[in-house]
């Protein structure tokens, strides 16, 4: 099955150290947590019957490329926290040993935000003095060079002190993202979520290593941000954050367009499409752009499906254009109609000729046009 970005899953390169006695790979003693208990209400009407990590891309799930991912790195030891639509992750994803790892899950009665998941989770993980976390938001697909950015914490935690390292990158625009303050020491002097004013600068990715102890004075039980309340918290406190820099493939699988960004990006590095063996796809249709079509599904005749994500059961009729969008399970497009950045809900039916805006939504079971 296709993978997100080949740099996120092989192995990465091992850089030189100066010091010999220096090792990149992980050390057992490095864990990872996904946080995987979101309600994802950016990605409805797709996220009402499915938590966002279980959605697909490029025909699997977004949890599984991270795991993919973290095995791939050496890190093998995992816990998912969970919250909406929990009974759902074991499940899908078993014991992790399908992906390379130990999978364990942490559920949330109520949700407890980033901070309060992450507090919860190394407390089921007992970590010992000298462990190392490594942080993934569960809607976060990167490519950046883990293994590095572990080597440098251990050196920065050994030299400085440090209790967290953060992926960051340089963008154009970082309105959509945490603004990072960085020294010339790659420490973090300053820390603003989402800048309301158009400014380029470094930005924090989503992936953090931490030492645990920089998780005690969290409080348990209760929702806690950790980019909001626990991070600027630290750095109040004086403590070293530092931040590893790499502009590496990073995309928030938040949306419904980031979500078909993503597919696209993992089918195109293999081929134009990826067909489920178990879809229908007329032998006059198009599928084509780096499109997923998911099984059980039906692309009839002379339609065109570019860029797209057809789930598992969903019907594109005869003469159905469809890009750039997303149909969700068991809906279904009648033709000819064209569907421009759309994110239809499972079981919908769009009727011919009543077609959406481009850009706009279709809720789960209805039929367009309405009675």
């Amino acid at each position: 099955m296709p993978t997100v970005a080949d740099d996120a899953v092989a192995p990465a390169r091992t850089p030189r150290s100066t010091d010999p006695g220096h090792r990149m790979n992980p050390r057992p003693d490095v864990y990872a947590v996904v946080l995987a208990g979101g309600l994802g209400s950016r990605l409805a009407p797709l996220t009402d019957n499915t938590p966002k990590p279980l959605l697909p891309v490029a025909g699997e799930p977004v949890v599984v490329h991270q795991l993919r991912w973290l095995a791939a790195a050496g890190v093998t030891r995992v816990v998912l926290t969970t919250s909406y639509r929990a009974e759902q992750f074991e499940p899908a994803l078993g014991d992790g040993s399908a992906y390379g790892v130990q999978l364990d899950y942490c559920h949330e009665d109520q949700p407890l935000g980033t901070g309060g998941a992450l507090a919860a989770a190394a407390d089921r993980l007992a970590p010992a003095p000298g462990d190392a976390l490594l942080v993934l938001n569960g809607d976060q697909l990167t490519g950046h060079d883990v293994r590095r950015q572990l080597f440098l914490f251990d050196e920065a935690r050994s030299e400085r002190g440090c209790v967290v390292s953060i992926h960051a990158r340089p963008v154009d625009d970082a309105r959509a993202y945490g603004l990072l303050s960085v020294d010339g020491h790659d420490q973090v002097v300053g820390f603003e979520e989402k800048p309301t004013e158009l400014v380029a600068g470094i930005v924090n990715a989503g992936t953090y290593v931490l030492d645990p102890a920089c998780l005690q004075e969290v409080p348990r039980g209760e929702p806690v941000s950790f980019e909001r309340d626990v991070m600027p918290g630290l750095l109040r406190d004086g403590a070293v954050v530092t931040a590893y820099v790499q502009d590496a493939y990073s995309i928030d699988v938040g949306t419904p367009a980031t979500l078909v960004a993503a597919s696209r990006d993992a089918v195109l590095r293999h081929g134009p499409a990826l067909i489920d063996p178990g879809a229908t796809v007329d032998p006059t249709a198009a599928v084509v752009g780096g499109s997923w079509v998911g099984p059980g599904a039906q692309v009839g005749a002379a339609a065109v499906v570019d860029g797209s994500i057809v789930m598992t059961g969903a019907e594109v009729g005869a003469g159905v254009v469809v890009q750039q969008s997303v149909i969700g399970q068991r809906a279904r497009v009648e033709g000819p109609i064209i569907l421009q950045d759309n994110a239809i809900g499972d079981e919908a039916v769009v009727e011919a000729g009543h077609g959406p805006e481009p850009g706009d939504s279709v809720p789960t079971g209805v039929t367009l046009p309405r009675p």
